[in-house]
């Protein structure tokens, strides 16, 4: 090998020798509404890492609601590594664009996310304890074109894990669900509210109005310390809930 082929080798030896290992950041979305909470994951496979993330750079523009630590070892390639997750829940303290700053975990740095936090719509029903709201991306599309629709279930009381929701079906429209449901955090009107949110996707297969009927919400809300009954008994105590959200139309256009 040439002396040229050498230095080369050498220094690229020396580069990777001084990298530092990389803190990956990822959130579950950029884009929220005012009051409502997002996760924050931070990972490192350096397995000389010890200690937790520096959140401080976070104070300025969210508050800190949790964090909790995943451990866990993958095979790739033959090779079996650790990793270690941080799942931070963070609360936007101000609406318009924010940044996650570069956060520090011994010599790695993360990378920075920039996020677009929406005034929140003031017209919810948020007097009631559970209800039902459903949006529309467009209100016209074209023949075939999709349209998505939100579906999301606020609760300031907790539920039980009996709940369902009715099944959305359209005469003249493909309906295909749009990944797993999710959950976050929503603060209206100093109420902490749990979301659950399911998308839809909408492919009309004819020209004129797609009626979108209400879907209807069911679940079994736990009574308050006040409401539960005495005794010793196994019964769960609660009462039955039953909300459902408003009807929507959607124009579609012939395609041109």
């Amino acid at each position: 090998m040439s002396r040229f082929g050498v230095f080369i080798l050498s220094a690229l030896w020396a580069v990777l020798a001084q990298a530092e290992p990389l803190l990956k950041a990822s959130v579950d979305r950029t884009r929220l509404e005012a009051g409502e909470s997002l996760e924050l994951t931070l990972e490192s496979q350096d397995v000389t890492q010890f200690g937790k993330p520096d959140l401080r750079a976070l104070e300025g523009d969210f508050e800190v609601r949790g964090t909790r630590q995943l451990n866990s070892l993958h095979t790739l390639d033959g090779e079996t590594r650790a990793s270690t997750r941080w799942i931070i829940t963070l609360l936007p303290r101000r609406s318009g664009s924010l940044r996650i700053p570069e956060l520090q975990l011994g010599q790695s740095h993360s990378q920075a996310i920039e996020l677009q936090v929406l005034q929140a719509d003031a017209s919810r029903q948020d007097s009631a304890q559970v209800f039902v709201e459903a949006t529309l991306d467009s209100t016209e599309v074209y023949v075939q074109a999709q349209a998505v629709l939100t579906l999301r279930i606020y609760h300031s009381v907790a539920l039980y894990d009996d709940s369902s929701l009715s099944p959305l079906q359209l005469e003249n429209a493909k309906v295909e669900p749009l990944g797993e449901s999710r959950t976050y955090e929503k603060e209206i009107n100093g109420v902490r509210h749990g979301v659950i949110e399911t998308r839809y996707a909408l492919y009309a297969q004819q020209s004129g109005s797609l009626d979108i009927p209400p879907l209807t919400f069911t679940a079994t809300a736990a009574a308050s310390s006040d409401e539960a009954p005495q005794g010793n008994g196994t019964a769960r105590a609660g009462r039955q809930v039953q909300v459902s959200s408003l009807p929507l139309r959607l124009a579609v256009r012939p395609i041109p």
